[in-house]
């Protein structure tokens, strides 16, 4: 029996569905969100299939996007490495096989300036306000400014100032100055910054183990290959970070960064069975996962930031996967988001945003504009083989010429008892030969080895130039230049040398900003109770609160170092510069006090209050002139008060007059009509 439904209800019938999968899609949505690890019993068979595929494929393809880049890679870490050179068979075997350290020596350099500019003690990290710090103050109803006196309203009526006391209002005592009441004092965003600057410098340099080394491992691999990452999470008891070096982290070559990426994989080497094991027993990973029990070589595993349609509805969700590389099977898949990731347009998922955990430090960028940079190996690639060929001839060439060698005429008998054909001396040794001179010299022809030309010797000097203008490899910066001459010429000498390195220091705050806005936000998120004690400790100030200090509503966080200022030497210059300004200092009233604290800070003096003395408490001239100033603008400030009082009160009497003046008018009105009323009845 066929039914005949109205077209009208049809459709509203297969809207009713339609909203009730998606509710369900939502639903699974959120369930997926608030999952805290391995999904994977919510999926089918075919949809772990699914997602071993799509990883496994894209990642061997986001490889091969970026082999040409990882082979100069891989073979400068592996000559920075290098204890010994591979034999040679040209021109000769054993023929001289030397590499010129110019990468390694470049490489050290940028380490040795850039280590201690960026990592001064344990300050790494800067707070910047955003806008003025003058105060916002509370408004009323009518969005104007409240005032108080001494922990009492104030208002403003027109015979004055009073404040409302529990009594009722009460005119203010004589000299009293009403004070603003601030939603936020001046001065609290100063102290919110310097609060969250000394608690994330203590994180980093005293609860995240190895940051500072792995930065110096960062700050040596990244001007090598051109970049590195680091990772920063929070694992459930304490937050993390730890470098990722540019060839285990895998992203397609043409992808614009890291936020554009379909795909972010991660190499994680070095993990054996028994581990894996491990993690299976305590939850971590699946528990279908199997191995055989003679595997006992570490394994490779791979984990990604992909994404996936596991919930139907047309729009792909982030997932952490992570799966074993050699038997292809997955270990876990963990949503990576959360509800607060998921945006909504009405009833239905507009997108969903990634969790940021990677931040990309970049030495230059890569002039084809693809994802990984180029590095000094990069650069100087061709010019250290062209180094190395013509350092290695003049060595072959060199040992030819004192080795010797030549012809000698078969019908020459020059054996003596106990001697061969060939003859082989040792420094100081003569030999005596069965044969006349004339004819030794005559059957001996000593063959001719050209020398090294001077042309190879310019050509060397050319190449080794233009290498160190690249690698900005200078006598100034290296310590082998000049220190007599003027402190202006050694600083512009310094600062030319370093307009490279600075660039690129500055690409390296760039990383660090990135980096810190991670912990930033980490630290706000997963407070609770007891980092909120931890946190009052650790600053003993009764305003620390975690929850109010770490939001990103007014907060910027930056790098503390100066990127223009990143050497010791570059800073001492700067430092005997103001010392040669004491002088002319003094004599207009300069504070020397100032200037000796920057000198010593500049040769990292330590301890600094205790070296210089403490400044003289202001004489009586001193104080009365502070107290002049402070009376000066207490006036001012009681006139501005006493101003707007007056002109409240005046506009209350204009308006008092205004009101009389119509009152006056309304009752000769009122007269006029009753005359014209008792008019009429007359009549």
């Amino acid at each position: 029996m066929e039914l005949n439904i109205p077209q009208d209800a049809e459709d509203a019938i297969r809207a009713d569905i339609q909203a009730k999968a998606d509710m369900q899609s939502i639903s699974l949505l959120m369930q997926f969100a608030e999952a805290d690890g391995d999904i994977s019993e919510y999926l089918t068979s075919e949809q772990i299939a699914q997602v071993i595929d799509q990883v496994c494929d894209t990642y061997e393809c986001d490889k091969e996007s970026r082999s040409d880049w990882a082979e100069v890679a891989e073979e400068a870490l592996k000559e920075i490495g290098e204890t010994k050179s591979n034999a040679k068979d040209f021109p000769w075997p054993g023929a001289s096989n030397v590499k010129y350290p110019l990468l390694a020596t470049a490489v050290m350099q940028f380490n040795a300036r850039s280590y201690p500019a960026i990592v001064k003690g344990d300050e790494a990290v800067s707070c910047k306000v955003l806008g003025n710090d003058n105060g916002m103050p509370r408004l009323d109803d009518q969005g104007q400014p409240l005032f108080q006196f001494q922990g009492l309203p104030v208002a403003f009526l027109p015979q004055g100032p009073v404040v409302i006391t529990p009594q009722g209002p009460s005119p203010l005592p004589e000299g009293g100055d009403p004070e603003p009441v601030w939603a936020r004092a001046p001065g609290d965003k100063t102290k919110r910054a310097a609060r969250v600057r000394q608690y994330m410098n203590y994180m980093l340099f005293y609860q995240m183990d190895g940051w500072e080394a792995e930065t110096d491992t960062l700050l040596f691999q990244m001007p090598a290959i051109g970049c590195g990452f680091r990772k920063s999470w929070f694992d459930g008891r304490k937050h993390q970070s730890k470098f990722v070096p540019a060839l285990k982290l895998v992203v397609n070559n043409a992808a614009k960064s890291l936020d554009d990426a379909p795909q972010i994989t991660e190499e994680i080497d070095g993990i054996y069975p028994h581990q894996i094991k491990r993690d299976i027993r305590t939850g971590k990973y699946r528990a279908d996962v199997t191995f055989n029990d003679d595997e006992k070589d570490a394994r490779l595993l791979i984990e990604a930031q992909a994404y996936f349609d596991l919930d139907d509805d047309g729009i792909d969700e982030p997932y952490i996967v992570t799966i074993d590389h050699k038997s292809k099977q997955l270990l876990r898949i963990v949503p990576d988001f959360g509800p607060d990731q998921v945006q909504l347009a009405q009833t239905d998922v507009a997108y969903i945003e990634r969790r940021k955990f990677y931040t990309k430090y970049g030495f230059m960028p890569n002039p084809e504009g693809q994802f990984y940079n180029i590095g000094l190996a990069h650069l100087l690639h061709q010019y250290g083989n062209v180094i190395n060929t013509l350092i290695n001839q003049m060595i072959d060439a060199n040992t030819a010429a004192v080795a010797g060698g030549g012809f000698v005429a078969s019908g020459l008998k020059i054996q003596g008892r106990g001697q061969s054909s060939s003859l082989k001396w040792r420094p100081g040794e003569y030999k005596t030969v069965p044969v006349a001179g004339d004819a030794l010299r005559s059957g001996i022809v000593e063959r001719t080895f050209p020398q090294a030309s001077p042309v190879m010797f310019n050509l060397l000097d050319l190449i080794l130039g233009a290498a160190r203008d690249i690698a900005s490899i200078k006598d100034i910066l290296t310590g082998e230049g000049s220190n007599n001459g003027q402190v202006g010429t050694t600083l512009a000498l310094i600062e030319q040398g370093l307009q490279v390195f600075t660039a690129i220091y500055k690409r390296v705050y760039l990383g660090l900003k990135g980096e810190f806005k991670i912990l930033f936000g980490n630290i706000g998120k997963y407070a609770d109770e007891a980092a909120q004690a931890a946190y009052m400790e650790l600053l003993d100030d009764p305003a620390a609160d975690i929850m109010q200090d770490f939001n990103a509503a007014d907060m910027d966080i930056c790098p503390v170092s100066d990127p223009s200022s990143v050497t010791r030497m570059q800073r001492m210059t700067r430092a005997q510069f103001l010392l040669s300004t004491v002088e002319t200092l003094q004599a207009v009233g300069g504070d020397v006090r100032e200037v000796l604290r920057r000198v010593y800070e500049a040769a990292d003096v330590d301890d600094i209050d205790k070296i210089l003395p403490a400044p003289p408490p202001p004489g009586p001239e001193q104080a009365m002139a502070m107290a002049d100033m402070e009376a000066t603008v207490r006036g001012k400030v009681a006139k501005a008060v006493k101003d707007e009082t007056d002109a409240a009160a005046k506009a209350a009497s204009v308006e008092l007059d205004a009101g009389s003046l119509q009152l006056d008018r309304d009752k000769a009105e009122l007269e006029a009509l009753k005359t014209g009323m008792g008019m009429v009845d007359a009549g």
